[in-house]
């Protein structure tokens, strides 16, 4: 692909160290804040990374860097001949540069560098592509030309140099592709046209107002996202559809999974005239975002089971309990979701929904599960995990498993409390039918009073013991009712610990929320890597065993989880979100580290 090609001759570009200085002298001062103003018009998509120096002086002085150095992984991999070559390669490159290429990169990509893609000149073709890069001062051009400019005989003859008109360097590479250095900026590319309107763009620095920022697409991702990041992504989907002539982003979606969780978005960024994506990093912590513009509320009859405007005050949100591995809430319209199935989903998937509620009939004791079932659930579904101290047992099992949650709201509470509680019951009788099979001890169900909440729950008519006990021994199914939530839980530990969150988040004065101003949260995930850590620390010596099969030796072993540990204890919480706002919707993903 020529982008591809473009992108990886910027790099043996900047290896080979062409420089040359020209009079632009007032170019720096005249800069626009994004070079995408310097793209030329008609382009499908952009991409400009900025301010990446700071970034790689604290990926290269980090201490997870050093840690991942330091790990038996990186010394094993060491012995590759793949990565020995690669080693010896970066020994002669830093000694021609004069220079580490950690400093190299700082230098050289540590400014700007923006990618423009535009449609294939030929149709059928491969999409044409234009690279411009700027250096943060010119004489470090120099200086590289310096070093390396008498090593280009020893291309072959696969790079011309010549005089372009403007002054600078034109060279030529084998392929096609053509660069033109001036000053401090780098311009790529394969087709003339672009290089030569770039060019020009370049040259007009009493305007701001030229390339791809006077096309709407871009004016109004800047606009909804600002263009101060690290790292931006615009799309002119606009564009594409123009391109294609017919509806760009499908209408019916072949994963009922990925319609649930994202069939609104995407629905919305068909009419969208781009998607955007930004990255931020900083000191400790970093935020992906993907946004598309819209007014959600204005989706087809068949979307708007993404949107709830009724019940816009419902959050996407996880019981703030003590020590979580994980915890995920969508809220959605399922009941019209399933509904609109048929709009919603290729054909071919639609018979596997027959499928599901033939298998799902044994537990509604005759209800139907479209008409009867979901309309007395509510519109937020939420899912947790839980590390458990397996109280229930005189012992551990040999993979311990955290205790796992699933939180219904209850459109009709009474009614779905009744029904869900025949679920459960069903469930314990089924898995004591496939216990009895398979030799293993069997529940009886009983029930409890905590905290003026009922629990049900399924206990072992003899307390197992010992350590090592068989996976299945994890689960003790427990069910409870706490307002209109209603919790199917893996444990009865598990159950316990929500319904004291859920009850103190009762007694809080805050459980009546405001809307907020910053959008409606509709999805969202988070995991807890130190949480993480610890479980697997629990399961060390079934991961240590894993390991010895596979052929590692036990010390090689033994650091390598000591390794995993660690670079999981540097992390924090990791979340993902989707937020629906009055003109956009945004997904987000953010992370950070000690």
């Amino acid at each position: 692909m020529q982008i591809t090609r473009s992108i990886g001759l910027l790099s043996g570009f900047l290896l080979w160290g062409i420089c040359v200085q020209i009079t632009w002298a007032d170019l720096a001062v005249t800069t626009p804040d994004s070079l995408v103003a310097y793209l030329p018009e008609g382009a499908i998509g952009s991409l400009e990374v900025s301010q990446l120096g700071p970034l790689i002086e604290r990926v290269e002085t980090s201490g997870v860097l050093q840690m991942v150095l330091n790990s038996p992984q990186w010394r094993e991999a060491l012995k590759q001949d793949g990565l020995q070559q690669a080693m010896a390669g970066k020994a002669i490159a830093e000694g021609q540069l004069g220079m580490s290429l950690w400093q190299f990169a700082k230098t050289y990509l540590g400014d700007r560098i923006v990618l423009g893609v535009y449609p294939p000149a030929q149709p059928g073709g491969q999409p044409d592509g234009v690279i411009i890069l700027r250096v943060d001062e010119a004489q470090s051009l120099t200086r590289l030309w310096d070093r390396l400019s008498p090593l280009l005989p020893l291309a072959g003859g696969k790079i011309r140099v010549g005089d372009p008109a403007g002054g600078g360097h034109l060279l030529t590479f084998e392929d096609g592709h053509q660069a033109v250095i001036r000053d401090r900026w780098v311009v790529i590319s394969k087709i003339k046209p672009l290089l030569e309107q770039t060019l020009q763009n370049l040259a007009l620095l009493e305007s701001k107002s030229v390339g791809l920022t006077e096309t709407a697409a871009w004016k109004q991702m800047a606009t909804q996202l600002g263009t101060k990041h690290h790292a931006q992504l615009c799309i002119n989907l606009a564009r594409l559809t123009e391109l294609a002539g017919h509806r760009f982003i499908p209408a019916k979606l072949d994963n009922p999974v990925f319609s649930l969780l994202f069939g609104g978005y995407l629905e919305l960024a068909a009419g969208s005239p781009y998607l955007g994506m930004t990255l931020d990093i900083r000191e400790h912590d970093f935020e992906l975002r993907s946004t598309v513009a819209g007014d959600p509320t204005q989706l087809d009859a068949a979307h708007r089971p993404f949107v709830l405007e009724k019940e816009s005050a419902l959050q996407a949100e996880v019981p703030p309990l003590k020590t979580p591995l994980n915890g995920f809430s969508l809220a959605r319209d399922y009941a019209n979701w399933y509904r609109n199935r048929e709009a919603l989903l290729e054909a071919g998937l639609l018979p596997n929904f027959d499928k599901f509620e033939t298998g799902l009939a044994i537990f509604l004791a005759g209800r139907d599960f479209s008409e009867d079932v979901l309309p007395m659930l509510g519109q937020r579904l939420t899912l947790v995990s839980i590390p458990q101290s397996f109280a229930h047992l005189k012992g551990k099992p040999g993979v311990q498993l955290p205790g796992f949650a699933l939180l219904f709201d209850l459109a009709k509470p009474t009614e779905a409390n009744d029904l869900l509680n025949l679920v459960f019951q069903t469930v314990v009788l089924v898995s004591n039918l496939q216990a009895t099979q398979e030799g293993r001890p069997t529940f009886v169900l009983s029930s409890e009073s905590y905290r003026e909440t009922q629990v049900a729950f399924a206990k072992y008519v003899k307390q197992p013991a010992g350590d090592g006990l068989p996976i299945s021994y994890n689960f003790q199914p427990a069910s409870a009712r706490v307002g209109n939530r209603y919790i199917f839980a893996t444990s009865l530990e598990t159950c316990r610990q929500l319904i004291d969150t859920l009850k103190e988040d009762e007694a809080s004065p805050q459980t009546i929320r405001p809307i907020p101003t910053e959008g409606v949260r509709d999805l969202f995930l988070d995991i807890s890597p130190v949480v993480a850590a610890d479980l697997l620390q629990r399961n060390e010596q079934v991961l240590h065993a894993q390991n010895l099969q596979q052929g590692k030796s036990a010390e090689q072993s033994k650091q390598e989880l000591e390794t995993l540990f660690q670079f999981l204890r540097q992390l924090t919480p990791v979340s993902f979100s989707s937020t629906r706002h009055v003109d956009r919707w945004v997904l987000e993903l953010h992370g950070g580290w000690k």
